[in-house]
């Protein structure tokens, strides 16, 4: 049998519709019908009125037969390497979009958390920098106070010494008045203490000017003694006054020592602390200014990844539609064939049978 009535019965046979409560002379109707079809019915027709035997018929049906399956097996296992390939495809584009998924929900997290932490560092920057400036007033206004207080020390021990100075002198004049020195000789020497006493104007010298007042008017031993006596009480007491003095002095140097020392710690701390605010500003900045960036990127390649998975998707659905169409068509001519084959073998077992059905249906 050549190879172009194999051809043209595949043709044939490809356009045929049939059904199987169809008659052999429906079947012949329906190949007849196509141009190839008549050709090949013309064919077996001469090879059979000829002498042709059937069974070279059904040899070539069963080619074509063996033909279409071997066909249909290939397709099946490349559709079936085009499966497997395109599930490994479709998982890696899956995977790679959960992965660039994670990602910017990493991303957006970290620049949501990160623009919260820059908002309350620049609060606290501000909040601290005012620290820092009361600190500084604080430590001004405190230093100088120390100052002043200081310098009311200083000024009230002068006086202090001036005073006891004064009351020394004046110890040294009654004692002389009471040696026997006439107070001619001391008077001008008595005159400067008196006058240094009275520009203290301190409550505790009164009773003293007066009675070295009257000791000018009148000198007498009585007097000397009374007078000496309460120059030493002036002193003893000038002297308690300049300790309680000192003491309070030493405290308020001792407790400024520790105070500043607190201050300038609190200080160095706060400065500190904004630096490091400052500093952490600048990175969560540029934290935030990366993250954006890469979630931009993310967010194309995952666009990308995609579009990439909806056209394999798509060249898979053709593809599988193409196998359905091809393994459909494939079934219906070997439909077409075992039906051919059936009118052959079971309704046609002679060549006279073929012949008178061709001229009926012809």
């Amino acid at each position: 049998m050549r190879i172009v009535p194999v051809l043209t019965l595949i043709f044939a046979v490809a356009t045929a519709r049939v059904t199987k409560t169809e008659s052999p002379k429906e079947v012949l109707a329906q190949i007849n019908k196509d141009s190839f079809g008549n050709s090949v019915l013309s064919v077996l027709q001469l090879q059979l009125a000829t002498g042709g035997p059937v069974g070279e018929i059904q040899i070539l049906l069963n080619n074509i037969a063996s033909q279409l399956n071997g066909d249909q097996k290939k397709a099946d296992k490349v559709h079936e390497s085009d499966t497997v390939a395109f599930e490994k495809i479709i998982a890696d584009l899956e995977q790679e979009i959960a992965y660039h998924e994670s990602q910017i929900v990493a991303l957006s997290n970290l620049r949501d958390s990160t623009t919260e932490a820059l908002e309350e560092a620049e609060v606290e920057v501000r909040v601290v920098t005012s620290d820092i400036a009361n600190n500084e007033k604080s430590f001004a206004d405190e230093s100088a106070t120390r100052q002043s207080q200081h310098e009311t020390w200083v000024r009230k021990d002068a006086e202090h010494v001036d005073q006891m100075d004064a009351i020394d002198e004046a110890s040294k004049i009654v004692q002389h008045l009471q040696a026997g020195v006439a107070f001619a000789q001391l008077k001008s020497r008595f005159e400067k203490v008196q006058a240094k006493l009275m520009e203290s104007k301190h409550a505790l010298f009164k009773p003293l000017i007066n009675a070295l007042t009257q000791l000018a008017s009148k000198v007498d031993n009585k007097s000397i003694i009374k007078i000496l006596e309460l120059l030493a009480q002036i002193r003893q007491q000038l002297v308690a006054s300049r300790a309680s003095l000192l003491a309070t002095e030493e405290r308020q140097a001792a407790n400024w020592e520790v105070q500043s020392g607190h201050l300038q710690e609190e200080h160095k701390r706060l400065v500190e602390r904004k630096a490091f605010l400052e500093n952490s500003i600048v990175q969560f900045k540029v934290t935030i200014q990366e993250a954006v960036e890469d979630l931009e990127d993310q967010t194309l390649f995952l666009e990308d990844a995609e579009d990439s998975l909806a056209i394999q998707q798509r060249w898979a659905a053709e593809q599988e539609a193409q196998y359905e169409a091809q393994t459909f068509e494939r079934e219906q001519q070997l439909e077409v064939v075992e039906r051919l084959q059936e009118v052959l073998t079971q309704k046609l077992s002679a060549a006279s049978e073929f012949l008178q059905i061709r001229e009926e249906v012809f």
